[in-house]
């Protein structure tokens, strides 16, 4: 059973070697399937409700990522993860803001003493609402209402376990396992062209309305894009630049939309992507991240450029001492969709905190899932997951974890740091591995 390969946790690395050499493989009850959740038990309150917006109660979870149902009068969307689900309610007070900014006590009255026609409309919702949502049936019969993000990179991370893989970058090198979409040995300054063109619709005028609004403006929020475009546009013909300063107090709740602001006024993340680009590849160069990793990392879709530049930015306040940059860079290249690129924002930002209070000593990515050791010896494993269930997949990734360890860099405690919230069965087995758990926080 695994509760006896880990029930007396020993200080000594030899002594928890020896423990694992006579170790059996856990059993089948030993582990639980995702069920459905209340976002009530899940959530903080300013989350749950607030003036433009609600998330439904029933929430599913694909063992890591809770699934919510996100409800505002602009539109009703399936949204992966408490980290979107933040920065997502945040545009929405944005879109409030922005239907204000176009409405005809604002532009209407420019327009008259300026001579101008101006065609206005309200905001309205682009494209259709998931499958999960519209489909009630679907939604009820499926608990884990097809997970898209930290599943498949949590997948990822298990198969590699099962087949052996000793590295991140052996596995790169398999032919079972094809390398994250973009990995090349092209050259820096054509990534830095292509990178340009990715966001070349993004204009001057367009990022400054997005500062005033606090928020991303590379955000995947097709809704927030086209009515940033528009209310540029119709400003732009009135000619009042502006003059309606958004009620931004209404931000202040929401924890990672604000967060995102503050760090990208910090690092002059509303400037050309070019030059945030450009900042991505020094900073990356300096921590010994080769070429190729570099273009490989920020020319994945997964990523836009002010997520890019957080990781960059958490690595760098690491610093070059602290051993395991490229490898971490590598591993963040497996990123496929926005959820998991924001798992490796998370787990950075994260490290980084850890290390001005507590030095590591090296950053452990070649092992599947990113962990670190500190100088004075313990384990640091940051879990960027909603809520964690104890399944075979998660049994199966820690145990390696640990075992890779200690190989590696030895550690004489283990603490687990989840973002969000561990089942009781998930919070027992980590105990019994001698973790201390941390919930609530990252």
């Amino acid at each position: 059973m695994i509760s006896k390969i880990f029930t007396s946790f020993l200080v000594s690395a030899s002594a928890l070697c020896a423990i694992w050499d006579v170790a059996a493989p856990a059993c089948a009850d030993d582990f639980e399937a995702p069920t459905v959740l209340s976002a009530a038990r899940v959530l903080p309150k300013e989350d749950l409700s607030g003036p433009y917006h609600k998330v439904a109660d029933r929430v599913t979870s694909d063992g890591y990522f809770n699934n919510y149902t996100l409800q505002s009068k602009f539109q009703t969307e399936r949204v992966e993860g408490q980290q979107l689900l933040e920065l997502r309610i945040g545009e929405v007070d944005a879109l409030v803001e922005l239907d204000k900014m176009s409405s005809a006590s604002v532009l209407g009255d420019s327009a008259y003493e300026g001579g101008k026609a101006v065609v206005q409309a309200p905001v309205k919702a682009v494209g259709k609402v998931v499958d999960t949502v519209s489909d009630t049936k679907k939604m009820k019969d499926t608990v884990t209402g097809i997970p898209d993000g930290a599943g498949r990179l949590f997948s990822w991370a298990y198969k590699q376990t099962k087949s052996g893989v000793q590295a991140v970058g052996s596995a790169f090198s398999s032919d079972a396992t094809p390398a994250p979409e973009g990995y090349s040995s092209g050259d820096v300054a054509s990534g830095a062209k292509k990178f340009g063109l990715d966001f070349i619709g993004y204009s001057k005028r367009e990022r400054e309305l997005f500062k005033l609004l606090k928020a991303n403006p590379y955000s995947s929020n097709k809704l927030l894009q086209s009515e940033v475009r528009r209310v540029v546009s119709l400003e732009t013909s009135v000619g009042i630049a502006f003059k309606f300063v958004p009620g931004i107090g209404l931000l202040s709740s929401v924890n990672t939309f604000n967060t995102w602001y503050d760090r990208a006024t910090k690092l002059s993340l509303y400037e050309e992507p070019e030059e945030i680009f450009g900042k991505n590849r020094s900073e990356l160069h300096a921590l010994g991240v080769t070429d190729a990793h570099v273009v490989a990392f920020l020319k994945n879709k997964a990523y836009n450029p002010w997520t890019s530049r957080f990781v960059s930015n958490s690595l760098t306040e690491i610093g070059p001492k602290v051993g395991g940059h490229d490898n971490f860079i590598v591993l963040a290249t497996t990123a496929k969709n926005e959820p998991s690129s924001l798992y490796f924002v998370s787990v950075a930002d994260a490290m980084a905190k850890l290390h001005k209070r507590r030095p590591l000593k090296t950053i452990l990515s070649s092992l599947k899932i990113p962990a670190a050791v500190t100088k004075d010896g313990m384990l640091y494993v940051p879990l960027s997951v909603d809520y964690l269930f104890w399944t075979e997949q998660v049994a199966a990734i820690l145990e390696d974890l640990k075992a890779r360890c200690l190989k590696e860099a030895p550690f004489s405690r283990i603490e687990a740091k989840i973002r969000g919230k561990a089942s009781p069965l998930a919070r027992r087995k980590l105990e019994e591995m001698g973790a201390t758990v941390i919930e609530g926080e990252l």
